[in-house]
């Protein structure tokens, strides 16, 4: 079908999100153009699998911080399988870290955004960052609060410190151990560490400056905290469609996947499928909120996820999920037993979860209410 504006949409939407595909083209007329991707996995049922604009169907997206939320799944998965303990301090297994200031740095910590390393002094360039020097830099660098005190989004060092986490303690990468255990045995479109022959299914990002209110502009300014690696990246913005990036697998950053794997893949932690209670409980649980440090605005965060605040409500108060600088999103709803990921190639103007793509989440939430009679599937050329 072709919706406002002549954009293209192809896929599916069954009862009751029959409504979604013309949403869904107003969504991606919105944004300027581009393509984008929106999945809902249903009551463990793929009910909407829809791509616009420029996507094909098999189209592969950068997901920048989306990144995290699949760190988040590997983590509590390792520890659910007594490979990795979340409380133990980093000093227990990382030299580096056994040293008055960092002493108290745990793993749950860093994916909480509490460990007050989140930042560097020094931004690191483009090379290092794919030469995977990270983790040292990091192990240097002196906490800007003391840990468990504060919580303040790691942009970039949360993918260094946990890979070197998982490195040292469990002797392979995140995106390693997240294939082999997680997303490889259920044949999910999702990778950190993007293999050389999917490239040219990789859509690129296409890039407008984000904006800043002066506002927040003068707090990230009196935080103290620099900005570090990730806007010395971003004020470079090619590099993110760099095919040494995407296959660097950075856990904070390089993600690749599609809307309808991590969809799925965030269905499967809303039941026993793929974690214990423990695990399923530790996405979920609230251990931060408030004032975030760095970005001077209310979050929340549980172990490894992004919880519900005033500007990121997802789809009710027990959703958990991670938005990205590029526009991506994905969170689960336990009490709707429904996943959402929304991927797109089109960088908003204002870093975070795309506003088209966060309009559909109150179309999801209307369709979810009792269905008219004699609603039926859409299917869409």
């Amino acid at each position: 079908m072709t919706g406002p504006e002549l954009i293209a949409v192809h896929g599916t939407a069954a009862a009751p999100f029959a409504q979604l595909p013309e949403v869904f083209a107003r969504a991606v007329a919105a944004q300027g153009g581009g393509g984008a991707a929106l999945a809902v996995v249903h009551d463990g049922e793929l009910v909407v699998d829809l791509v616009g604009g420029d996507y094909r169907p098999d189209t592969l997206q950068l997901v920048f911080s989306v990144s995290k939320a699949l760190t988040a799944i590997a983590s509590v998965h390792a520890a659910s399988a007594g490979l990795l303990d979340l409380d133990e301090p980093l000093g227990a297994f990382w030299a580096e870290f056994d040293r008055p200031s960092t002493a108290a740095v745990t793993t749950r910590m860093v994916l909480s955004h509490r460990s007050g390393i989140a930042s560097l002094d020094r931004a690191l360039s483009f090379e290092e960052v794919v030469a995977g020097v990270g983790d040292e830099a990091v192990a240097a660098q002196e906490p800007y609060w003391e840990p468990g005190t504060r919580h303040g989004y790691h942009a970039f060092t949360f993918g260094p410190l946990l890979d070197g986490v998982f490195r040292r303690r469990l002797g392979t990468s995140v995106g390693e151990y997240l294939r082999q255990h997680v997303t490889g045995p259920r044949g999910l479109d999702i990778w950190l560490g993007l293999p050389e022959e999917l490239l040219p299914r990789v859509a690129p990002v296409s890039y407008l400056p984000p904006a800043i209110s002066e506002t927040r502009a003068a707090f990230v300014a009196a935080s103290g905290i620099p900005a570090g690696t990730t806007a010395s990246l971003a004020r470079q913005m090619d590099v993110y469609n760099h095919p040494e990036l995407l296959r660097a697998g950075i856990p904070s950053t390089s993600g690749v996947a599609n809307a309808p794997s991590l969809a799925r893949l965030f269905a499967e932690t809303l039941d026993e499928t793929l974690l214990d209670p423990t695990a399923r409980a530790a996405l979920r649980v609230e251990l931060a909120r408030g004032t975030d440090a760095v970005l001077g605005v209310e979050t929340a965060y549980s172990t490894g996820m992004q919880l519900p605040w005033p500007q990121l409500p997802w789809l009710g108060p027990r959703s958990y999920g991670h938005e990205a600088a590029g526009g991506s999103f994905v969170f689960a709803d336990p009490e709707a037993g429904i996943a959402v990921a929304w991927t797109t190639d089109v960088f908003p103007r204002m870093a975070g979860a795309s506003p088209a793509g966060l309009a559909l989440v109150d179309t999801i939430r209307h369709c979810l209410r009792p269905p008219a009679r004699g609603t039926e599937t859409g299917r869409h050329a």
